[in-house]
């Protein structure tokens, strides 16, 4: 569940969003779940992860063959990574996130992880894919092709699981990325749509979750500085008084992102795989 908020809600160095994720919540990804049709949807943790796990299968099982080396932009706190690697791929991970770190730092020798924003990463390896689970919206899209392409050995692949606004309106503004003007700029940099999986009914159950634990979860910790009730306080954390403003922006952003047939209206959640073709126009 990587947004674009996440640069703008660390305090200190401190990432709240991480962690309501991954100590309030005892989460073990930052992405979406991938829900079976049919499937409840309650607040039970041991659900939410078994999704998240679902998630990152799908994302594993779609690599193509012959890939060995990837790359992993936006990797939050590398679950899909292990996964590749378990798998027999070599990952090099990235984030800008100091926070994200720590949980590399029993990392297997073929998982490397570098801290860089996406716009600023330079190596002198070469790619077979390039993955991007929910970080595609971190950038402008033309310097995150420029540098895919830049990284892919000739023929690589270009893998996207994420969000993708259906129209260019305000709805939604927070997804930097319409579907079809960012098809159009993937083929301008060279860049084969090879397969096109639209994922939403799967994922959009997630939307209702974040919806359950703000209720459960946060709204009380916000209410917290009202009724000044400690206990709250001290699951909290190391968080001080002044800091539950913060706790107000993660609320306010996710409200749209609580109410799933909202959510559908605007928003397409793909699973994109294009190949770098070399004959294909490439950016001036």
């Amino acid at each position: 569940m990587a947004t674009d908020i996440t640069q703008e809600i660390t305090v200190q160095g401190f990432d709240l969003q991480l962690w309501v994720a991954t100590d309030l919540l005892r989460l073990r990804s930052l992405h979406f779940g991938f829900w079976g049709e049919g499937e409840p949807v309650k607040l039970d943790f041991r659900l939410i992860r078994q999704a998240q796990a679902r998630y990152t299968k799908l994302l594993v099982n779609t690599v193509p063959p012959g890939v060995h080396d990837i790359l992993d932009v936006g990797c939050g706190v590398g679950c899909n990574a292990r996964a590749l690697v378990q798998q027999g791929h070599k990952v090099t991970s990235i984030s800008p996130d100091k926070n994200h770190e720590k949980f590399f730092q029993d990392a297997p020798q073929s998982l490397r992880f570098c801290r860089s924003k996406y716009e600023d990463f330079s190596s002198t390896e070469r790619y077979d894919l390039v993955l991007m689970s929910e970080s595609q919206n971190y950038f402008d899209a033309d310097i995150g092709l420029s540098q895919t392409r830049r990284f892919l050995r000739p023929g690589g692949y270009l893998l996207i699981c994420g969000m993708f606004r259906k129209q260019n309106t305000p709805k939604f503004d927070q997804v930097r990325n319409v579907e079809d003007e960012y098809l159009r700029k993937a083929l301008k940099h060279g860049f084969q749509l090879v397969d096109r999986v639209d994922i939403t009914p799967n994922v959009s159950p997630t939307l209702d979750l974040v919806r359950m634990a703000k209720e459960e979860y946060l709204t009380p910790l916000i209410s917290a500085t009202g009724n000044a009730a400690r206990w709250k306080l001290m699951v909290a954390g190391l968080l001080f008084r002044k800091e539950f403003g913060q706790l107000r922006r993660i609320r306010k952003y996710y409200e749209d992102f609580s109410n799933s047939r909202f959510f559908s209206e605007h928003v397409r959640y793909l699973k994109l795989l294009f190949r770098c073709n070399d004959r294909g126009q490439k950016p001036n």
